[in-house]
């Protein structure tokens, strides 16, 4: 499945495959929104899978959206496709504990 973003009132939700090849089309649509006016919300609960080198990406998203003082919200705890790619790359400290 293709990679999809969707946009409903600040939360970004990502559906399809997060990987290398395409984690750059994620950062630069999130790199638009993130400001330090806004709360910004990047759901990865629909993601089917995920490779290391998205979780890294992933994981310099936060610390960029950290260094701009943006409020960065990553959730998806609970989708077990993505949790062995954060734990392998020691990512999974970005998702937010709260569920929306």
């Amino acid at each position: 499945m293709a990679l999809q973003i969707t946009e409903c009132q600040g939360m970004f939700s990502v559906h399809g495959v997060l990987n290398a090849g395409n984690v750059q089309i994620l950062n630069r649509h999130m790199d638009r929104f993130l400001d330090p006016q806004h709360k910004v919300i990047l759901n990865l609960e629909r993601v089917l899978e995920m490779d290391v080198c998205a979780a890294l990406a992933l994981k310099q998203l936060y610390r960029r959206a950290m260094r701009s003082n943006s409020i960065l919200s990553i959730i998806g705890k609970q989708n077990k496709n993505i949790l062995p790619a954060l734990q392998a790359a020691r990512t999974h400290f970005i998702l937010s504990d709260d569920r929306i």
